[in-house]
């Protein structure tokens, strides 16, 4: 009962302020921390309030997204996300973690299909099976619903290409207190798609760019730059919460740092923004196109510059790590995920192509559980200096997870991935990367960042 009135409150409370005057998002800001009881999300509502008073980019950002979104759409994000997960949905993952006796993540990842209409190059879901889908409506349905019960309201789904799935609307229909964010390379996201999207409301498409048009047709076939404008211009102009998703390499990573680039896709009408590092892994990893360490260096000071100077909320996967207090994978409490693949099985992260569960037969709360999963917990952060800027056990302390791989023998999702911890000349190029990488960052970290981040 006191969660339900809570909720009316939020919801009024939020509704009002969308009235758009500056002076109603802090009075909304001041009330949210009244009723919330999570001391973290107090403080980020503090945080933020601090940040419209001094007139951040962000209350730009915020009145965009109220003014831009259509009906559903905006009452999908405020239920769904910013009171069903974030607000009521923490007390109950922290009421469930005290009864289980161990801390659930904050969220995780399924892929529905490993099945896509596009072959991109270095695609980290390029190489899984694509015969069928071995999870079954019924399946996901029985997923979400456990889901829901622990207090995940917020779910991600991933592919392949999620919406080349015929019953993925009828999914997100049944679970109408979810809210979805949806990696998709943009070409099915016709003017059809994109009013069901508005109907529905719970879910925000984030569309894969490589950069402008040379970029993202060199490694997502020809024309498919334009296909992406048009997925935009049809979610648009059916106020549908959306954003991009960007792969930076060698070849396109100077380009995707650029004010060019962001002021494109904000005009586009992008309210947010995911960086995801290339990373050498599938069938025939290639070292050759990841992103120097010098460049994913200067992602990180230009998303700093962008979230100081642009209106759109920017996510930085790799360089993040501070924020998220390092690793998510591996079901880490709180802040973690983990990734349930299109044949069931449970992989710590998305780049981590390995398992010991699958879904298929088991519980959900079963599989966050792991030994495998608990492993990879104790030995975060995984470098000894507790380096939050290099987080990850593939590309910045690759010996973690060949040490784990050794301990553990997880099955590869599928076969070739083994080379990222049994390839000779990979395992050497990574562990190269990593010590460079740490040259940089290392006395960043010491000089400017240990003291406020500590693990």
């Amino acid at each position: 009962m006191i969660k339900n009135i809570k909720a009316i409150l939020l919801k009024k409370a939020i509704f009002v302020a969308s009235n758009i005057s500056d002076e109603n998002l802090i009075k909304l800001l001041k009330f949210s921390q009244k009723i919330i009881t999570d001391k973290k999300i107090k403080g980020t509502a503090k945080t933020i309030e601090n940040l419209f008073k001094n007139k951040h980019p962000s209350i730009v950002l915020t009145k965009k997204l109220f003014s831009n979104l259509s009906k559903k759409p905006k009452e999908k994000f405020i239920e769904n996300f910013l009171i069903n997960q974030v607000i009521i949905g923490s007390e109950v993952r922290n009421k469930n973690s005290k009864k289980l006796g161990f801390t659930l993540p904050w969220l995780f990842v399924l892929s529905p299909t490993a099945r896509c209409n596009l072959h991109c190059i270095g695609c980290y879901a390029g190489e899984y099976q694509k015969e069928q889908d071995v999870l079954s409506f019924e399946e996901i349905d029985r997923i979400f619903r456990e889901a829901k019960e622990l207090g995940f309201h917020f779910i991600v789904i991933s592919g392949g290409e999620p919406f080349i799935r015929k019953d993925l609307l009828d999914l997100f229909e049944k679970h109408n207190d979810i809210y979805f964010m949806v990696y998709t390379n943009g070409t099915l996201i016709d003017e059809k798609l994109a009013k069901k999207l508005a109907e529905l409301g719970n879910v925000a498409p984030a569309i894969s760019v490589e950069g402008f048009e040379k970029e993202t047709d060199a490694r997502r076939g020809s024309g498919m730059f334009q296909k992406i404008l048009l997925a935009m211009e049809n979610l648009k102009k059916n106020g549908v919460l959306f954003g991009f998703s960007a792969t930076p390499t060698i070849k396109n990573s100077d380009i995707l740092v650029s004010d060019e680039f962001i002021d494109f896709f904000i005009d586009k009408g992008c309210l947010f923004g995911w960086y995801f590092q290339y990373v050498p892994i599938g069938r025939n990893p290639d070292t050759s196109l990841m992103a120097l360490p010098e460049q994913r260096n200067r992602l990180r000071e230009r998303v700093a510059y962008f979230r100081q100077t642009k209106p759109i909320f920017i996510g930085d996967f790799w360089n993040d790590g501070p924020y998220v207090g390092g690793c998510m994978a591996g079901a880490r409490p709180n802040a973690g995920y983990f990734h349930i693949n299109s044949n069931g099985d449970v992989e710590p992260c998305v780049f981590l192509q390995f398992s010991v569960d699958n879904i298929i037969g088991k519980k959900l709360v079963e599989v966050i559980h792991s030994p495998f999963f608990q492993a990879i917990q104790k030995e975060q952060p995984y470098c000894q200096n507790g380096n939050l800027l290099s987080p990850c056990a593939l590309i910045d302390n690759p010996w973690v997870l060949r040490k784990l791989y050794q301990e553990y023998k997880p099955k590869p999702s599928y076969p070739g991935i083994e080379k990222v911890v049994k390839d000779p000349q990979i395992t050497k190029t990574l562990d190269n990367y990593a010590k460079e990488y740490k040259k940089i960052v290392d006395p960043i970290w010491e000089r400017d960042l240990s003291k406020r981040f500590k693990h």
